[in-house]
């Protein structure tokens, strides 16, 4: 009699050994997506931090050009680099920078000495990447029978 008082139900672990296997690899695969994710996440900002650097390269050589020609104008001497404005009186400069980079920078000469920045225009030569064997967009013709 004591031994059916004490009686319960087998418990039946299959389906919950099968979910909560399931939820196991769930979770095992989206780690490694979130994982992965962050390494080109990481990669990019990296890409993105040397294009930023080599753009602040030709951005201080400019400004430091910019300071020479104001205290050119001030002092009324030549202006640097050999340079002479247009008929307009327009000064522009083109700043190299590593991997292409370049820096145009167009100035427009006031009559009361001063200047103004008309343009300020970074740019990179873009190089196609050859590498790669991409479709041309033609078929293969081979042997048409007639």
């Amino acid at each position: 009699m004591r031994y059916k008082e004490h009686a319960h139900m087998p418990v039946r672990s299959g389906a919950l050994t099968l979910l909560i296997a399931v939820v196991a690899v769930c979770l095992a695969v989206l780690a490694v997506l979130a994982f992965s994710t962050a390494r080109a996440d990481l990669a990019l900002a990296e890409r993105a931090m040397e294009r930023f650097e080599l753009d602040a390269e030709c951005e201080n050589e400019a400004w430091r050009w910019l300071a020479q020609v104001d205290a050119a104008l001030a002092e009324g001497t030549s202006l640097p680099g050999g340079l002479a404005a247009d008929e307009q009186g327009v000064l522009e400069t083109v700043i190299e920078g590593e991997e292409g980079r370049r820096l145009t920078v167009r100035l427009v000469l006031a009559e009361d000495g001063g200047w103004r920045i008309d343009s300020w225009q970074l740019s990179q030569e873009w190089q196609a990447d050859e590498s790669l064997d991409l479709w041309d967009g033609r078929f293969l013709q081979k042997g048409r029978r007639g």
